[in-house]
Formats: structure tokens, C-alpha cells, sequence
């Protein structure tokens, strides 16, 4: 394995979940609502990962990670999140959309009216999922 791949599959395993964190919720569920429900484990976990890759993206535009010192009077950095209801087959979901100071960073994740990103999402876990040793 390259040094390039094991960098890769580092930075997937810290942004999965818990998995101990994940069989204490999935241990507690008393019902199908406590899976699949608007505020179920699923739905969570879906919220987290968009905004993890909204956070993404806007790193990759504006050039450097949060918190880095060379970001500091480049012109352009974060300000804050905004709310966004994001309409998924379990129903709709709240999502906390990252901005720009300038007002310029708009996500391709989340063009209007795509409703791919829920199946990107599942095929990326799908994906990667498989190699990661989280047992």
C-alpha cells in the first residue's frame, strides 16, 4: 500500500462515525422510527456527512484548512453556517451549510433541484466502507 492510499484511508476512518459510539445507539433503538425516523440514526448520520463535505468543499475553495494561520487576512474565510432543509427519501433533513466571508462559495453538492447527492452518499459509504477495519 502506497503512502498515498494509507493517508486516504486515514482521513476516511476519522470522519466514519464511532463504531462504538454507533452499536450504543443502534443497542438503544426501540422501534423503526429510532432507525429511519426524521430524527433517526440514519437521518443523523446522513446530516453529519453532507456537512462534513460541505466543510470540504469549502476548504478546497478557499484554499486552506480551518484554523490555519495562512488564511488569516487572505480576503476571503468562514462565516458561520446556515440552516438548510434537505429533502431525502426518510423526509426532510436539517443540514448546516457552511459560508464565505464574501459571499461567493457555492456547493456542488447541493445544486437546486439535484436529488443525486442521497445515492452519491450511499455509494460512497458503499465504497469505502468495505476497507475500512472498524471491528
Amino acid at each position: 500500500m502506497t503512502q498515498r492510499n494509507r493517508s486516504q484511508k486515514d482521513d476516511f476512518k476519522k470522519h466514519l462515525p464511532d463504531p462504538e459510539e454507533l452499536a450504543r445507539e443502534l443497542a438503544s433503538a426501540e422501534s423503526i422510527d429510532d432507525f429511519y425516523g426524521k430524527d433517526g440514526i440514519f437521518a443523523r448520520l446522513f446530516s453529519e456527512t453532507i456537512e462534513q463535505m460541505l466543510e470540504a468543499e469549502l476548504t478546497e475553495e478557499l484554499g486552506y484548512n480551518r484554523y490555519e494561520a495562512e488564511g488569516r487576512n487572505s480576503g476571503n474565510s468562514r462565516n458561520g453556517h446556515y440552516t438548510r432543509k434537505m429533502r431525502t427519501s426518510g423526509g426532510d433533513a436539517q443540514i448546516k451549510v457552511p459560508r464565505d466571508r464574501n459571499g461567493e462559495f457555492q456547493s456542488e453538492l447541493l445544486k437546486k433541484n439535484s436529488n443525486e447527492i442521497e445515492e452519491k452518499v450511499i455509494a460512497m459509504y458503499a465504497t469505502l466502507a468495505p476497507h475500512c477495519k472498524c471491528r
